[in-house]
């Protein structure tokens, strides 16, 4: 019983719950759907956003309201590190127990239907949701058994931490199927990540009809939130730390609290993080830890080290991605490149020109990133965004990220041979497109995307500049294009002051190489 939202063992990991008085808008909506103010015939409503945005607590807290209010039937939380939470084996079983004590009149029927087929939990989903859930309550619906004052909200929370997509998806298929037009009315509430799969499934059109969305988005901003719930924690943090008399009346500053609230990029994980580093040492001041959360002071050592669950979340999202190289690739170029481009000029900031620079085809960087979907969304436009500030850190620091580890100077490198590999093309190509009749879609394709000289030369001097190392990639470009060949390109486009400037920042760099090794 460990998957219910009051479980012990669910208490025994610190189960996280709303802050008082924050997501208050989000509860609203929430609440104004089970009673049918709004979405009447939405039988699931898909609560959905980035990891660590908050949406187990809301889940929680939801569910504590809905009991104290009498309309609570049952929940099921699922977690990927615990064996009995982590598949759909005890799904409907948890879920029987607790529609059997809800609705203690259910449980003879529920009985009945396990005594009459002892196999019944081996059987699939859709057939154990019939048989022990839908068959029963139609029974007490057919005796004239009154369910108006009886409990009917069922809320699933962390759907995308059960094993298998396939069956992540079947289980929403399954219910829809089950709960369509059933008696009594039943209300869903199923949260999740924005995984590929299941935006699929949810989008789909048999069950479209029966959902209402909540994305906890910009239109639910929890910056003010975030705010309220660190200024409230620090405030405890001060006067119930063990070292509490050491600790200043005004720590931390408001412009601290700003910065921690940025910092979290409207996701709580990143905050409670840094408050349960910060207060949960009874034998460190707190002043000091927070200090180490900002970086101005060191860690005393491995076992202290702050992003623990940060690092845990990051290194699960990024372990089910299977072409990480490529995915480190997107990634290097939003968060490594586009930082050093030059002020107002364009970054490489969409699906389309993270296409264009890395030399894919169309649709290639959206296709790549949607197995990140939880950490980093491509809008409808195809502009990209990172969901948290703290994957960066987390990406470039090599004892957090091990094998995920993003090198700068590699990076950069390997950034500067594909603008010099642009500088190159854009001649081959139009070379092409002048003499030759026949070419291939991906030349033509190439040639369309390619945009002028200037800005690739650009590219090609920041990352030069940034200090980056001689990757074999680089090493390639440098050897097909000589700097006598540079030098005629960028004097045929007008270009020979920059080439001076390219030209000494890779002399500079093949000597620092050559004295290095």
């Amino acid at each position: 019983m460990g998957a219910t939202y009051n479980s012990l063992e669910r208490q025994q990991l610190d189960a996280p719950k709303c802050h008082p008085n924050t997501r208050v808008a989000v509860m609203k909506r929430l609440i104004s759907w089970i009673k049918c103010e709004i979405n009447f015939d939405a039988l699931i409503l898909w609560l959905y956003g980035a990891a660590g945005a908050g949406k187990s607590a809301i889940a929680c807290t939801l569910a504590e309201i809905c009991e104290k209010d009498g309309l609570l039937l049952a929940t099921f939380f699922f977690w990927k590190t615990a064996a009995e939470r982590s598949d759909i084996t005890r799904f409907i079983a948890t879920i029987c127990y607790q529609i059997t004590r809800a609705i203690p009149a259910s449980r003879p029927h529920i009985e009945a239907a396990v005594d009459a087929d002892p196999m019944i939990f081996h059987q699939s989903v859709d057939v154990q949701l019939a048989k022990l859930i839908i068959e029963p309550l139609q029974c007490l619906h057919s005796a004239g058994f009154d369910f108006k004052d009886s409990p009917f909200v069922i809320i699933i929370d962390g759907l995308d931490e059960c094993q298998g997509n396939d069956i992540q998806s079947g289980l929403v298929k399954s219910l829809v199927a089950a709960f369509r037009g059933s008696q009594p009315r039943i209300r869903i509430l199923i949260a999740s990540r924005p995984e590929v799969h299941l935006q699929s499934t949810f989008n789909s059109s048999s069950i479209q009809p029966r959902l209402a969305h909540l994305a906890l988005s910009d239109n639910y901003s929890a910056e003010r939130d975030i705010y309220r719930f660190l200024e409230d924690s620090f405030d405890k943090i001060r006067h119930e730390h063990p070292l509490a008399s050491y600790i200043p009346s005004s720590w931390p500053s408001a412009d601290i609290l700003r910065e921690l609230t940025r910092k979290s990029s409207g996701q709580f994980i990143f905050a409670s993080t840094t408050v349960k580093y910060a207060g949960g040492d009874p034998h460190e001041l707190p002043t000091r830890r927070l200090d180490v959360i900002r970086r101005l002071q060191p860690p005393r050592g491995e076992e202290d080290l702050p992003y623990a669950e940060l690092n845990s979340l990051y290194n699960y999202v990024l372990s089910k991605v299977r072409n990480i190289e490529r995915v480190k690739q997107v990634l290097g170029v939003l968060i490594i490149v586009n930082p050093i481009l030059p002020f107002g000029g364009d970054v490489i900031d969409s699906t389309d020109a993270m296409d264009s620079f890395l030399f894919w085809g169309p649709g290639e960087t959206r296709a790549c990133l949607s197995q990140l979907a939880s950490v980093v969304e491509c809008k409808a436009g195809g502009n990209i965004s990172i969901f948290h500030a703290s994957l960066s850190d987390f990406l470039l620091d090599p004892s957090r990220s091990n094998q995920f580890h993003l090198s700068r100077e590699s990076i950069l490198g390997d950034s500067a041979a594909l603008g010099l590999r642009h500088m190159r093309q854009e001649e081959l190509y139009k070379y092409c497109m002048l003499f030759c009749r026949m070419f291939t879609p991906q030349e033509l394709i190439l040639y369309y995307s390619v945009p002028d000289y200037l800005y690739y030369n650009d590219v090609t001097m920041c990352c030069m500049s940034g200090g980056p190392s001689f990757t074999p990639q680089l090493q390639q470009e440098l050897n097909q294009l000589t700097l006598q060949r540079l030098y005629q390109v960028c004097e045929k486009h007008q270009l020979t002051e920059k080439f001076w400037r390219l030209s000494s920042m890779i002399i500079e760099r093949l000597h620092n190489k050559v004295s290095n090794d």
